[in-house]
């Protein structure tokens, strides 16, 4: 399209100069006359040939500048950058200079002038490289603002940009117009254009060529974007095998990309230039071809009246397009809308796993937090813009007490209902994520016995305490509890909602009313529902592992029943050993104290703690029975041992008599020997066997 756009640039007639072309042109504009290179330096003298094509070609551009392109008719002006740049933007503001406008007291202007003033000296050209790209955005747009809109004067779209001294007539009838009719006014406004302007003659269009193909060199022009390439190289079909034609192809479309857009940039500078009459009239050109007219059909729009009756009525009854919901979203959006009653992220930074009842504090904590905020900084924050912008919505009240407060009540109502959404949507994000706090064990704990801790390294949530309850191991607190617990803690989310006054309220603090609060998820909705239909699921395969894991304590259940305490005899006459109960102690203190299960960790210590308890008192009972069983035993051998000894004592003494008649000796001689000394001389003097004489060390002892 560009290509047939600038057809006719090659079509016009030329005054052949082939020798004086550049070397890299075209062969197309090798016919077109160029001046020759000024002097290589300053004491050499340009040549005729070049003051007489700069005299029939006078420049477009200047040769050197602060900018990378600036039009020759700044050269004799004094202006720096930002004060050219401005002025070719439009001619109204040929007068303009930078330090007459208006200041900004934005941060770039207090940065600029702290950079400038503290270097001592004011340099109007040091300012003007140190503006910022913001600065000049709000130069450009403070002067659209205020002068442009004021001077120019409406002009039809249909005119030319090159012409803006034509003025056509503007139709402002409220009636939509037929397509015919619509063809019929454009028709008509191009030929009023027509007979205003005058036809480019074939000089005006040789220079005018000229300018476009020698006026703005190559190296003045912003490069093309390389997206802008490469969206035109993605039409091109892939499927298409690679060979040496398409290469040449896309070398040839990629060069034809380029002269198009060089050809394009140039044709708008020298059209931009072009627009200042006495550029035109210093380059002798009287007027430039027009370009072809856009024509646009708009369909006939039968409901137009409707549509302006509905969009009437919606605009005084339909308050949320009143330009204060907007205000209330923003406001929600950029300050409140990342609340949440219970924030998870800082319970997953806390010391998990968590006892239950620690767990409904900082829930309970973080909701009443959460509704502190709600209650005492968001609503008077909204209830402050109504304040602050009462002239939106006053015109709503009732202007007399006979009037119908129908309209403002309305307005207010839409108002609650834009902040009960606000407030819902808080409170699902904060049930959304505490479900997905609890999403993190979904896949439960149920294991493969025998249990391997390795397998859940996800920190738990809730710590559960072991206890003995005889006969049975129970949880402390119950499995059932726990899920009382968790589920009260979404409902607390429900509750920390609710009974928020509404922003009427604090405006109207007389008013009595029984609707003055907004509304909020209530429990019996399908979606809470949901969320707890499926946490009950997360929490029920939750609760297998604990349950599973009991089973690592059926081989303790002797300990358990509590049956050696109540039948010490029938206990002991399996005849356990201090050996085995000593092992089967150290075995329970060497089981896991914490035993994790997804959701859940078990404490296990007071548990082994009873265990090692009762397996010590186990330990005691049996000494103290082997003891007492031993005392009693050794009584009766101690029995059994003075019977024999008084029997040999007996016949011992019969003995004694015996040999104290063969060994007689006088009766004055003879004393009473105790029996001790009797035992004595027997010991000394008979030959006893062996048993005898164990029996009798044994009596000795006793």
């Amino acid at each position: 399209k560009m290509k047939n756009r600038f057809s006719f640039l090659s079509s016009q007639k030329t005054v052949p100069c082939s020798n004086m072309s550049r070397p890299n042109q075209s062969p197309e504009s090798s016919f077109l006359p160029t001046p020759a290179p000024a002097a290589a330096s300053a004491s050499d003298a340009p040549s005729d040939y070049y003051e007489v094509c700069q005299s029939h070609y006078p420049p477009l551009m200047q040769e050197s500048s602060w900018t990378l392109s600036a039009p020759f008719k700044e050269q004799h002006l004094y202006r720096n950058p930002s004060d050219s740049i401005a002025n070719n933007y439009t001619l109204t503001a040929r007068d303009l200079k930078l330090k007459n406008m208006k200041k900004f007291k934005s941060f770039s202007m207090i940065e600029i002038s702290q950079i400038s003033f503290t270097n001592g000296l004011y340099n109007p050209c040091h300012l003007s490289l140190n503006i910022t790209a913001s600065l000049f955005t709000k130069l450009v747009f403070f002067f659209f603002k205020s002068t442009l809109l004021k001077c120019l004067n409406r002009v039809s779209l249909s005119v030319p940009a090159h012409t803006p001294e034509l003025h056509v007539m503007n139709y402002t009838d409220n009636q939509p117009l037929t397509p015919e009719e619509q063809f019929a006014l454009m028709d008509l406004h191009e030929k009023e254009i027509s007979k205003r302007e005058k036809q480019p003659s074939s000089d005006d269009l040789e220079r005018y060529c000229h300018y476009i193909r020698n006026g703005v060199r190559e190296d003045m022009l912003a490069p093309q974007d390389k997206e802008v390439v490469n969206k035109i190289l993605k039409h091109i079909p892939t499927h298409i095998p690679p060979s040496p034609e398409q290469a040449r192809f896309l070398a040839r479309l990629k060069e034809e990309i380029e002269t198009d857009y060089c050809t394009g940039l140039m044709k708008a500078i020298v059209d931009y230039v072009l627009l200042d009459p006495a550029e035109r009239k210093r380059l002798s050109i009287g007027s430039t071809p027009r370009p072809f007219p856009q024509r646009v059909i708009c369909a006939p729009v039968p409901w137009h009246s409707s549509y302006k009756k509905t969009k009437s009525w919606n605009e005084s009854n339909l308050f949320i397009v009143n330009s204060l919901m907007p205000t209330l979203q923003e406001l929600w959006l950029s300050q409140y809308s990342h609340l949440r009653f219970v924030r998870t992220a800082e319970v997953l930074c806390a010391d998990l796993p968590l006892l239950p009842a620690e767990f409904e504090g900082i829930v309970q904590r973080h909701c009443g937090e959460a509704r502190d905020i709600l209650q005492n900084k968001w609503i008077p924050a909204c209830a402050s813009i109504f304040i602050d912008q009462r002239n939106m919505w006053l015109h709503f009240a009732p202007q007399r007490d006979s009037d119908s407060p129908v309209k403002v009540e309305s307005y207010f109502s839409s108002v609650a209902a834009l902040m009960s959404l606000q407030l819902r949507e808080m409170v699902i994000n904060s049930l959304e994520d505490l479900l997905a706090f609890f999403m993190i064990h979904k896949d439960g704990n149920d294991f493969e016995e025998p249990y391997r801790g390795m397998q859940f390294f996800v920190s738990q949530i809730l710590t559960v305490k072991l206890c003995v309850k005889e006969p049975d191991i129970v949880f402390e607190p119950p499995l059932g509890a726990c899920w009382d617990l968790i589920s009260h803690c979404f409902q607390k989310i429900l509750q920390s909602a609710e009974e928020l006054p509404k922003v009427e309220k604090l405006l109207f603090p007389k008013l009595r009313r029984d609707d003055l609060t907004l509304n909020t998820v209530k429990p019996h909705e399908s979606l809470f529902l949901e969320y707890i239909s499926k946490l009950e699921k997360i929490f029920e395969s939750n609760i297998l592992g604990p349950k599973k894991y009991l089973n690592v304590y059926r081989k303790y259940s002797s300990l358990l029943n509590n049956k050696s305490q109540q039948d010490v005899t029938k206990f002991l006459e399996k005849s356990p050993s201090l050996e085995a109960l000593s092992e089967l102690k150290r075995e329970i203190a060497s089981m896991d104290v914490t035993v994790p299960l997804a959701m859940f960790c078990l404490d296990a210590l007071q548990l082994n703690e009873e265990l090692c308890n009762r397996t010590q008192n186990l330990r005691d009972t049996l000494i103290e029975f082997e003891v007492v069983e031993n005392r009693r035993l050794n009584q009766r051998y101690l029995l059994f041992a003075w019977m024999i000894l008084f029997a040999f004592l007996f016949k011992a003494k019969n003995v004694i008599h015996r040999c104290s008649l063969l060994f007689a000796a006088p009766k004055k001689e003879c004393k009473p020997i105790s029996v001790s000394g009797q035992y004595c001389f027997l010991k000394q003097n008979t030959p006893l066997d062996q048993t005898v004489g164990e029996i009798t060390r044994i009596c000795c002892v006793y």
